[in-house]
């Protein structure tokens, strides 16, 4: 009589758990720049496709290709009227400016993979609203620009280089920092110095040529994926002559307009970039991959279930460092696009996240959260999936 009276409470608990999984279901929405940008339909497959397979308290709201800080605000105030209870986002013109406007609403706001100025992480960082942001941060964007452009050096591909500098002169810091981190690396190479300070020609809003006996660059603005952008790069590229092309943001369709130009990129490992390192044209790649993400997600509903002030340090919002995988070579790359898009062994699955989310773990806690999200790199994601030789 006790083991039926076990088994039936047992019953009774799973019916609960279920009825309350279906009648609490958690909006939460995702702010992004393009939606036909491979890193976002990458980023997009592992929260709509994994996550909300996995997780079915949870359901994502996109919001449509948002180009200015108006729109930005506009999808919040929508969104929250159709009851979302926060925001990944992948992009912010007005950090202190989206997080007022959650606050308003009662809704988080958090930087999901990105790098923001100093000056508007601390304005916002003791808003309970905020919850923080997850990235690279400003020392390894400088990095990602310096890598590749010391890859170039190395390979003696030439001297005359490109850069797309995107948004840089845009307000944009992680497209800032990478071009910063490009020209500084040549400087010091060729024992260059320019005209004009690197921090000026990094964001220029022009394209501009500075070259010594050594060394030419040549910087050119812009968001290349969008037409005015792209006609002023074609127009730059093609009325120079150049050894390579460093891009600190997906090149777009200027991929056609440079041909078997040498390129390096910083972007993602994505099936455009595996068709252009196996051609030959794609010789460098510093990018993310879709499942690093996975902890922000994390973070996100510790907060919608209860949780936030649980997860903040000292009060305040969290900076989460998460490095970009590098690959030099066609096989390198292969290597580590084949783990990062792998639907079998994500980088980040389900038992990872729920041992760092309270509703699956109670012992849960920022440390380990911290400590999966920064276990990012190649290496670290083999050893947790088994595949390190």
């Amino acid at each position: 009589m006790k083991r039926l009276l076990a088994v039936a409470l047992i019953v009774a608990l799973c019916l609960g758990f279920s009825a309350f999984a279906e009648d609490e279901v958690h909006r939460i929405g995702v702010i992004v720049y393009n939606t036909a940008d491979e890193e976002v339909l990458g980023f997009r497959e592992y929260l709509k496709g994994y996550i909300e397979s996995n997780f079915e308290m949870v359901k994502f709201v996109y919001s449509g290709s948002i180009t200015s800080e108006e729109q930005e605000q506009a999808f919040i105030r929508a969104a929250c009227a159709d009851g979302v209870e926060g925001f990944m986002s992948f992009v912010s013109y007005d950090l202190p400016a989206e997080v007022g406007l959650c606050a308003e609403n009662s809704a988080y706001y958090l930087l999901a993979s990105g790098t923001v100025s100093a000056e508007d992480f601390e304005a916002v960082e003791d808003s309970p609203w905020f919850l923080g942001a997850f990235g690279p941060g400003r020392p390894f964007e400088f990095q990602a620009g310096a890598d590749m452009a010391r890859y170039f050096i190395r390979e003696k591909t030439g001297t005359r280089y490109f850069v797309l500098s995107g948004g840089a002169a845009l307000g944009n810091e992680m497209h800032y920092q990478r071009t910063l981190g490009i020209l500084d690396t040549l400087s010091s190479a060729y024992g260059a110095t320019f005209d004009a300070p690197r921090a000026d020609i990094a964001s220029a809003e022009e394209p501009i040529t500075v070259s010594t006996g050594r060394v030419s660059v040549t910087i050119c603005p812009g968001y290349v994926s969008r037409e005015p952008f792209f006609d002023l790069a074609k127009q730059a590229f093609l009325a120079g002559d150049y050894d390579a092309v460093l891009s600190v943001l997906p090149p777009a369709e200027m991929v056609s307009v440079i041909g078997r130009t040498p390129l390096g990129v910083v972007d993602s490992y994505n099936t455009r970039n595996l068709q252009l390192v196996t051609d030959g044209v794609l010789r460098f790649v510093v990018g993310k991959y879709s499942s690093i993400v996975g902890p922000a997600f994390a973070l996100m509903l510790n907060a919608v279930t209860g949780y936030a002030d649980e997860f903040r340090e000292d009060g305040k919002a969290i900076q989460v460092i998460q490095g970009f995988w590098v690959s030099d070579s066609a096989e390198d790359y292969s290597e580590k696009y084949a783990l990062s898009n792998s639907a079998a062994m994500n980088a980040y699955n389900f038992d990872d996240l729920a041992r760092v989310i309270k509703l699956y773990n109670p012992d849960a806690d920022l440390n380990t959260l911290c400590a999966l999200a920064e276990a990012c790199s190649y290496r670290a994601v083999q050893a947790r999936r088994g595949t390190r030789n």
